[in-house]
């Protein structure tokens, strides 16, 4: 996340990721998972902008509707985030936080591509700069893990592994292009409902054994189409008793011979693994014929 000059005020874009491996190890105090999660920045931004202003204030704009205000509402969590984060950085430097905030959202809401947390990293990260504040990077990473589990991971940048609420971010060097289709069903899922299900369900297992590394060290080969065997969702369960849609996208996907698919995240989002740009292009084409919010072909940062 780099802040970039835009007339008088200053710009930056937020990007959104897919979790291309997720495991429950255990549960934390304070009735957290402990998570193992692969996760890779994707092609599909937000877009925030400060402009200096005495006042603190924050508009949230549709992306490709800047004017359409009735669309504001679905942001609310964002607009949360993004507000805590300024408020975060200004109380820990003892500035007062200033300016308008513009917020264009194309990330969609509750489809476990953490728009929100990727809004408040790249607040942060802006903040620092526009308000002269000059923190390090370590010491905006402590205001990450405060602020949310996948906000650290965005505020480092690029693809890592990350371990415990998602605030131990090991970088994840040598990945290779991957080209894929996101799919994100028109009802969205809480992290909160999906988490519930999945701690009542008395069989939890997945069909493919949970391997990290050996996913890791697949796609460090460049061997994409077994890497996609790896490609596992432990919450994926949980989601398909919530939603219809999961098992729908997921058939979809294998009958696309796909190199691999899975949920992001606590989704709702379905993600497909594409053999190539051409083919992540096709794919979203014939979804755009189905009742979803969206569906995207982008690829990895």
């Amino acid at each position: 996340m780099f802040p970039c000059k835009v007339g008088s005020a200053w710009e930056i874009l937020a990007p959104a990721k897919l979790n291309l491996h997720l495991e429950v190890k255990g549960t934390l105090s304070g009735g957290f998972h402990e998570l193992e999660t692969l996760m890779v920045p994707v092609r599909i931004f937000d877009q925030l902008r400060w402009k200096a202003g005495e006042s603190l204030k924050l508009r949230i704009r549709n992306f490709e509707s800047p004017t359409r205000s009735d669309r504001q509402p679905r942001y609310s969590v964002e607009n949360d985030l993004v507000l805590r984060a300024v408020r975060l950085l200004a109380k820990t430097a003892k500035v007062e936080p200033t300016g308008t905030w513009d917020l264009w959202k194309r990330i969609p809401m509750q489809a476990g591509l953490g728009g929100g947390s990727s809004d408040a990293a790249a607040a942060l990260v802006l903040a620092n700069h526009c308000w002269g504040i000059g923190q390090s990077h370590q010491q905006l990473a402590e205001l990450a893990s405060e602020i949310g589990s996948d906000v650290p991971f965005f505020l480092a940048g690029g693809p890592a592994i990350c371990r415990g609420r998602g605030e131990q971010v090991e970088h994840a060097s040598g990945l290779p292009k991957m080209h894929f289709v996101v799919a994100k069903p028109a009802l969205g899922l809480s992290t909160e409902s999906v988490f519930a299900e999945f701690d009542q369900m008395l069989d939890k297992r997945i069909k493919t054994p949970s391997n990290c590394n050996s996913l890791l060290e697949a796609l460090r080969r460049g061997a994409i189409a077994e890497a996609g065997q790896w490609m596992t969702n432990r919450l994926e369960s949980a989601a398909r008793r919530l939603s219809p849609w999961m098992e729908r996208l997921a058939v979809f996907f294998e009958r696309c011979r796909c190199l691999g698919h899975l949920m992001t995240g606590s989704g709702s989002a379905y993600v497909g693994v594409m053999r190539s740009a051409a083919q992540a292009r096709a794919v979203a084409r014939k979804l755009s014929g189905w009742d979803l919010e969206s569906a995207l072909a982008t690829s990895n940062c």
